[in-house]
């Protein structure tokens, strides 16, 4: 295999495992805009245990997994009950501190960021990628995926059959936070060296477009929209520079045309995009 095949294979893989993550959030109906904190608490994580203390890459990994989750678990604890706009807000406040924070810290090298990370290999890349698809296939077919699905479908309802939303919620939120750490972690040893400004509002804006642009109903849809996404600036090279002027107006045009996505039901059965501002509180507003 050459090693633009690799590097293509690993890049794509990342993303694909981004977007799940993102998926498993977005399957309970609530959209972060402050993914890329957890993955670069996972990518810093793992990048001080393998660089300071030489610890196996798959051990770091896990570690870094489950340290974006209890920072996924925190923040959805908090945010999670209050509606789309404030989790929003909250998640993006929250990407932009840890983002901050990192710039000051001097231990990982501040904004000069952290180098000499290596071990991302296409087999490691490849069964996370397929673990997460496992685990995806089991949780769509499982109680806990109908209530996933419930709780987006309709929140109200969904609580009114005595379902525990907020629980619920708060575990994929972790979860999806623990997967995109993971990622985040392969990422820092594929580009052996990061900075804050690789987990800025563009990046959270793509893990957004991969889910979008697929479709929000199924989680091969995310996957089928991080390929596409992430095979396009490869092949169009036009498009590193354009990239987030082209991807913004594709997802107006995506919004407008297909809302549910590329992968997802039409008519009035597609999945439509929650308003962020449930209509009990514009009523109470107006």
């Amino acid at each position: 295999m050459s090693s633009f095949n690799e590097a293509v294979i690993l890049t794509v893989g990342i993303n694909v495992l981004l977007a799940l993550g993102y998926w498993i959030a977005v399957s309970t109906g609530k959209y972060s805009f402050g993914h890329t904190a957890f993955m670069a608490i996972g990518a810093y994580t793992a990048s001080i245990l393998t660089v300071n203390f030489s610890w196996p890459l798959p051990v770091a990994m896990v570690a870094a997994g489950v340290t974006a989750a209890v920072a996924g678990g925190l923040i959805g604890w908090m945010a999670l009950r209050l509606s789309l706009l404030y989790l929003a807000i909250i998640t993006f406040v929250f990407s932009q501190l840890v983002n901050l924070l990192i710039s000051q810290w001097d231990y990982v090298g501040g904004a000069s960021g952290m180098l000499g990370m290596t071990g991302t290999t296409v087999p490691l890349v490849v069964g996370c990628v397929l673990l997460a698809v496992g685990y995806l296939v089991l949780l769509s077919r499982s109680r806990l995926g109908l209530a996933h699905k419930a709780i987006r479908e309709d929140e109200r309802a969904a609580m009114a059959s005595g379902l525990r939303i907020t629980r619920i919620a708060v575990g994929a939120f972790a979860t999806s936070a623990a997967v995109t750490g993971v990622a985040g972690a392969l990422s820092a040893h594929q580009l052996m060296v990061i900075t804050p400004e690789l987990f800025g509002p563009h990046q959270a804006l793509l893990i957004i477009l991969y889910c979008v642009l697929g479709g929000v109903e199924y989680f091969w849809g995310a996957a089928i929209g991080a390929i596409a996404l992430s095979l396009l600036p490869i092949y169009f090279d036009w498009l590193n520079e354009w990239y987030e002027i082209v991807y913004g107006l594709l997802f107006v045009a995506l919004m407008i045309v297909r809302p549910q996505g590329l992968i997802g039901r039409g008519g009035a059965g597609g999945v439509r995009l929650p308003r962020l501002i449930p209509r009990r509180e514009r009523e109470s507003v107006g």
